[in-house]
């Protein structure tokens, strides 16, 4: 397989050149306070069973290499969408899916639905009820800590803007295949939110569940987004 550090405007990302192609591309987003790096087994793994992948860089992430800051929800959904379009642009004959981790998957379904041209989306340990769910760590200490990773909105805020964006968004991709995936240990997204974002969105839906914490949720959903992404691009 062969790896590329690419940029698309302002925003670093990952190509990932797929093994016996399946003409089918991901972009993939991480989750707040981290970066492109954190996926990249899962990236990789697709990658070796036919899925062109590109892992971007979101802006304001210290870890990353995008640089800039962090203002606002629709940085996210502009950064990814930039991605998009260089993988239209590069790959014309490729089917398009927008995924994502955490914060990447709240975006990755939002430019999902803004954009009819991408077939679908993989949202993985995203959920509803946000808000609610992070005030109830409680003091604030965890993510306060993780917001020293990250140029700009804290997470408390950046979930405030998100969730009436995806609110509106979520219609939108009725029509479209979108996997949901539940982490079992997760501390940050109950798999009861990410249950209540499933029953929320429109069909076509799957939803899955994967033994594990928030952090490694993408690398532990690799098995489950390779079998979903396979019914539609068999060998």
């Amino acid at each position: 397989m062969k790896l590329d550090l690419r940029r698309a405007g302002d925003v670093v990302f990952l190509d990932y050149e797929p093994r016996r192609e399946r003409r089918a591309v991901l972009v993939v987003g991480h989750g707040y306070s981290s970066s492109k790096h954190n996926l990249d087994f899962f990236c990789n793994f697709l990658a070796g069973h036919g899925f062109g992948v590109l892992s971007l860089d979101f802006p304001g992430h210290k870890l990353g290499a995008s640089g800039g800051r962090l203002d606002s929800a629709h940085a996210l959904s502009a950064a990814m969408s930039a991605v998009v379009e260089y993988a239209r642009a590069t790959y014309p004959e490729s089917t398009l899916y927008a995924c994502g981790h955490s914060m990447g998957a709240t975006t990755a379904l939002r430019v999902a639905a803004h954009d009819s041209r991408i077939a679908g989306a993989i949202s993985i340990a995203t959920g509803w009820g946000r808000p609610a769910a992070l005030e109830a760590l409680g003091g604030g200490a965890r993510v306060d800590l993780r917001a020293a990773y990250v140029d700009g909105l804290t997470l408390p805020e950046l979930v405030a803007q998100t969730e009436p964006l995806l609110e509106a968004a979520l219609p939108l991709l009725a029509g479209r295949p979108v996997l949901y995936v539940a982490a079992t240990r997760d501390a940050m997204v109950a798999p009861r939110s990410a249950n209540e974002l499933f029953e929320r969105a429109p069909e076509p839906k799957t939803f899955a569940s994967v033994d594990s914490d928030h952090t490694y949720a993408g690398e532990n959903a690799r098995g489950v987004a390779l079998a979903w992404l396979a019914e539609r691009h068999p060998r």
